[in-house]
C-alpha cells in the first residue's frame, strides 16, 4: 500500500520509536471481526452455531475474530436473522467504553451505518430509549434498515443536525456516543482510496467539524451523564486536542478515561475513544411537558382507532390463536399509536418530535390497509423466541437439515416457497431458522407467498 509521504512524516513524529512497528502493520493482513447481537443470542450460543469463530476481542465482551479468507459470514442465513453484526474489532471499543445500562436514555449522534448503535441497543436491552441519528438522508436510511433488521424495538431513528436535536432534547440523555466524522486514517488498509485523498487540509476540515458537533453535547447531556467521543483516525488534532478544547470550553465536564488502539499493538485497525462526565449538579429550569414520573403527557400521543384495534385482533387470532397475544411482546414504558395508517410502539419518554426529520419514531408493527393489518418486517425481527414457539402459523427451518437450509436461502432471495404435499393455511406465517425469525410469508394453498422485503434480500455473489 502506498501511503502519503506527509502522513508518514507526521506519524513518525507522533510515534517516534514505534513508527517502524506501525509501518510494518500495513504489510500484514487485515483483521476481521463480528459481534454477537445479544438481543437475540448469547456469545456462547453464537460460537456453537458458528464454529469458524476464533478467540474473543479483549475489549468487547460480545466480539469475535474470524478469518475472512476462509468464510464470508454475510452469506449465511443466520446473518439475515440478525444474530451478529460484522464489525472491525477496533470499532467495538467506543460503545463498550460508554457502559450503557438498561433503562437509560442514550443518543448515538453520528450513527450510520449503525454498528455501534446496535451495540448500544444490546447493552440497553428492551428497557430505556435509544435515539440514533445521522444528518445524511441516505446514510440514515441504511441506519434504519440495520436497526430494524437486528430487532431493536426501543429506538428512534432521526436525520438531523446536532443543533436541532439539542433544542428538542435539552438535558435529556444519560449517555451520548459521538463517533465523529474524521479523516479515517485507521481505514487506509480497508479503503486505500481514503489514503489517496488524505491531506493536512482534510484533517483541519474534520477537526473544525468535530468541534462544531461537540458544542451541542452539554445542552443534551443530563447532570451526571457521560459522553464518549471517538474517531477511527490517528491525528492528535482530531483526538486529544479535540478533547482538551472541549474540556477547556466546558469546565463542568471531566475526563474519565482516554484510550487508543494502535494497529501495531492490537489485532485491529486502530481507534481513539475518550469518556467524559458532566459534573453539573442540576439542570437549568426549562419548560417541558413531563409529568411527575418523567413521562411525556399522554395527550401528546394518539391511540388506536377502532378499525386498527379490530384489524390487530384478527391478525393475532390468525397467527397466535389469541386476539391480544401481541401485547405480551411490547416493551414497558410505551404505548401503541397510529399515525397515518402506521401502527407503532412509542416510548412515553419520547418528547414531541415536531419539526424534526423522523425516519422512525418507534417499533413499526405494521400498517392498516383496507381494514386489514399488514405486519412489518421490523415487527417480525423484533419478536422474542416465545412468539415464534407459540405461533400456530409458521414455517420452522433448521440449518442442520440440507433441504431446510436450501429453503431458507430461497426465502432470503425472495422466492415463493412450496413443499410437496403441504397445504398452507391462509394468512400470515412466521418463517424462522433454528428458532430465530427471518420474516413473514403468506399462505396461499400449496404456496407460501414470500414477504421478505426486496431491500433486505440476499443477492448471490454479494460480499461484505
Amino acid at each position: 500500500m502506498r501511503l502519503p509521504p506527509a502522513f508518514l512524516t507526521k506519524m513518525e513524529q507522533q510515534l517516534g520509536s514505534n513508527f517502524a512497528r506501525f509501518l510494518q502493520s500495513y504489510t500484514e493482513p487485515r483483521t476481521a471481526g463480528l459481534r454477537a447481537n445479544t438481543l437475540k443470542i448469547s456469545p456462547e450460543a453464537l460460537q456453537e452455531l458458528l464454529p469458524f469463530l476464533q478467540e474473543r476481542v479483549s475489549w468487547c465482551r460480545d466480539g469475535f475474530y474470524y478469518n475472512e479468507e476462509e468464510v464470508r459470514p454475510a452469506k449465511l442465513p443466520h446473518y439475515y436473522a440478525g444474530l451478529y453484526y460484522i464489525q472491525e474489532p477496533s470499532a467495538m471499543l467506543p460503545a463498550e467504553l460508554l457502559q450503557v445500562q438498561p433503562g437509560e436514555r442514550v443518543l448515538d449522534l453520528c450513527a450510520a451505518p449503525g454498528g455501534k448503535s446496535l451495540q448500544l441497543a444490546a447493552h440497553l436491552g428492551k428497557a430505556g430509549l435509544l435515539v440514533v441519528n445521522d444528518p445524511h438522508p441516505q446514510r440514515a436510511k441504511v441506519l434504519l434498515k440495520n436497526i430494524e433488521r437486528y430487532g431493536v424495538i426501543n429506538a428512534v431513528v432521526l436525520s438531523e443536525t446536532p443543533q436541532r436535536l439539542a433544542h428538542i432534547f435539552a438535558d435529556f440523555f444519560d449517555k451520548i456516543l459521538v463517533d465523529a466524522p474524521c479523516s479515517g486514517e485507521g481505514m487506509f488498509r480497508k479503503e486505500p482510496e481514503m489514503a489517496k485523498d488524505w491531506s493536512e487540509a482534510e484533517v483541519a476540515k474534520y477537526a473544525k467539524w468535530q468541534a462544531a458537533i461537540l458544542e451541542h453535547i452539554p445542552q443534551m447531556l443530563r447532570p451526571g451523564g457521560e459522553v464518549v467521543y471517538s474517531t477511527c483516525t490517528f491525528s492528535r488534532e482530531e483526538n486529544e486536542q479535540q478533547v482538551l478544547r472541549f474540556l477547556g470550553a466546558f469546565p463542568d465536564f471531566e475526563l474519565l478515561e482516554m484510550r487508543r488502539l494502535w494497529p501495531h499493538e492490537v489485532r485491529g485497525e486502530g481507534h481513539f475513544a475518550a469518556k467524559i462526565k458532566n459534573l453539573s449538579l442540576q439542570a437549568e429550569k426549562k419548560e417541558c411537558l413531563m409529568d411527575k414520573n418523567g413521562l411525556w403527557r399522554q395527550q401528546e400521543k394518539n391511540g388506536l382507532s377502532p378499525e386498527a384495534k379490530q384489524a390487530l385482533a384478527e391478525f393475532s387470532l390468525q397467527v397466535w390463536q389469541a386476539a391480544e397475544s401481541w401485547h405480551a411482546w411490547l416493551p414497558e414504558g410505551g404505548m401503541v399509536i397510529e399515525r397515518a395508517g402506521h401502527i407503532l410502539w412509542e416510548s412515553l419518554f419520547l418528547p414531541p418530535l415536531r419539526g424534526l426529520k423522523v425516519l422512525r419514531s418507534g417499533w413499526l408493527l405494521g400498517t392498516i390497509q383496507k381494514g386489514r393489518f399488514r405486519p412489518s418486517p421490523a415487527f417480525a425481527l423484533g419478536l422474542p423466541p416465545e412468539a415464534v414457539h407459540s405461533a400456530i402459523q409458521r414455517l420452522d427451518l433448521s440449518s442442520h437439515n440440507a433441504d431446510d437450509n436450501s429453503v431458507a436461502l430461497r426465502y432470503l432471495r425472495g422466492e415463493t416457497i412450496q413443499r410437496e404435499g403441504k397445504v398452507w393455511a391462509k394468512g400470515w406465517h412466521l418463517v424462522s431458522l433454528d428458532g430465530f425469525v427471518l420474516g413473514w410469508a403468506k399462505g396461499a394453498g400449496n404456496w407460501l407467498k414470500n414477504e421478505f422485503p426486496p431491500g433486505w434480500r440476499r443477492i448471490d455473489g454479494e460480499e461484505r
